[in-house]
């Protein structure tokens, strides 16, 4: 396996895919043939096996010859290949279709959750060549967590070690508030006040470029369902349950995570001021009511039990767990309707343990939205369930890596 040389390029913790760099200057030769080659790629990433150079031509209103020159130049790089020309007959010479080459470049998802650490390898093609996962080995550690989520990854890697393929780097998912600088909070991990340096100490040799909240890689990987292409819903809410309840929000096809980073921490949106308190220090917060642990425990079970065995206690006559499932349902609608009353996104999509749970939860936390959304008289709100959202965090990992390579893939033709 090669690594390539921009895998060692300064960690950018909160960069969205897009931005454009606060040193940007004109339209250079150089620049204008990287943002060719972009558009070429991006085009063969949307139609893969069936986009020859005459549609890319044709489409983009380039020359032929220069277009066949940028497809050269992304086959040379190993970031195209060539497919075998139909054998089906046809007039005139047939095309030669193009697809992004599978197992040349890949990057690295990685994420740190409460319970679980995960790793997940990705290729250009949006293959998955190698997923592994273990149990969190301890809160409140950072560098042992590290350390264990550096032997996951470095595993898959020396899967590939005598292959052909070019590591470009990894990204990390973490379930908290994370500056430039630092994880600023993380509740459920235990960590506060954590520099980026000294957390990404042990993964050093697996080149991380970016750290992000788990929601909003979660969100990205929806939006973006393969590497560079936007193939998702265009704008959305996902709101995820796990131990905590977090969100990402997605507005054209782009992350929207507000000034700094931050936004869509819905979980800690107030929905009863009298209510719980939370995690966090607050009272009333929406994970207060629907986190793992708090539902359990409003439900008069241990803080152990699964979201799912409460909504069994509910169904065999628990009143205590019905109970609590009704006010987890209220908060959520309440905290929802705040989000979309703000952001003007009307679509919600439910992953993790409210996903689990949407059954019994569904029916009043859409009463509550259409009760307290302004706008649900000509705009109604919807909720989508997405059953398989696990390792979602963790694809958009690797995505937003692979990203950078389609945004500037110049920098990767010697």
């Amino acid at each position: 396996m090669r690594l390539h040389s921009l895998a060692s390029t300064p960690l950018t913790p909160c960069l969205q895919p897009g931005t454009p760099s606060p040193a940007a200057s004109g339209v250079t030769a150089h620049s204008l043939r990287a943002k060719n080659l972009s558009l070429v790629l991006r085009q063969i990433l949307s139609n893969p096996g069936t986009i020859s150079r005459a549609s890319i031509a044709n489409y983009t209103g380039t020359t032929r010859a220069t277009i066949s020159r940028l497809v050269d130049e992304l086959i040379s790089a190993g970031l195209v290949e060539e497919l075998a020309p139909s054998s089906e007959p046809s007039r005139g010479r047939p095309a030669i279709r193009l697809q992004p080459q599978s197992g040349r470049y890949c990057a690295l998802g990685l994420e740190v959750n409460v319970s679980t650490l995960k790793a997940q390898l990705i290729d250009l093609s949006g293959e998955i060549l190698a997923f592994t996962s273990c149990d969190n080995p301890v809160l409140g550690d950072p560098a042992t967590t590290m350390a264990a989520l550096n032997t996951l990854g470095q595993d898959l890697l020396d899967q590939y070690a005598s292959t052909p393929l070019t590591f470009i780097g990894s990204a990390l998912a973490l379930p908290g508030i994370i500056s430039a600088e630092m994880v600023a909070k993380a509740p459920n991990l235990q960590w506060e006040n954590l520099p980026l340096n000294e957390l990404l100490a042990p993964i050093t040799n697996l080149h991380p470029r970016t750290v992000t909240n788990e929601a909003d890689l979660a969100a990205y990987a929806i939006a973006h369902p393969r590497p560079g292409v936007p193939g998702g819903p265009a704008s959305f809410m996902f709101v995820s349950g796990e131990v905590g309840v977090g969100a990402g929000l997605v507005l054209h096809h782009a992350p929207f995570s507000g000034a700094n980073g931050w936004a869509g921490e819905i979980g800690h949106v107030c929905v009863d001021p009298s209510g719980p308190t939370c995690k966090c220090g607050a009272t009333g917060c929406l994970e207060s009511f629907l986190g793992r642990c708090a539902l359990a425990r409003h439900a008069g079970l241990p803080e152990t039990t699964p979201p799912l065995a409460v909504c069994a206690e509910a169904e065999a006559g628990n009143e205590t767990a019905q109970a609590a499932l009704h006010q987890g349902a209220i908060a959520l609608g309440r905290a929802l309707s705040a989000a979309v009353n703000i952001t003007d996104i009307p679509l919600v999509i439910l992953g993790g343990n409210l996903a689990d749970i949407a059954p019994h939860i569904l029916e009043t936390t859409q009463e509550i939205m259409s009760m307290r959304i302004l706008q649900s008289a000509w705009t109604h709100p919807q909720i989508e369930i997405l059953e398989d959202s696990a390792n979602l965090a963790v694809t958009g990992a690797a995505h937003r890596v692979l990203q950078d390579l389609v945004d500037d893939p110049a920098c990767y033709i010697l």
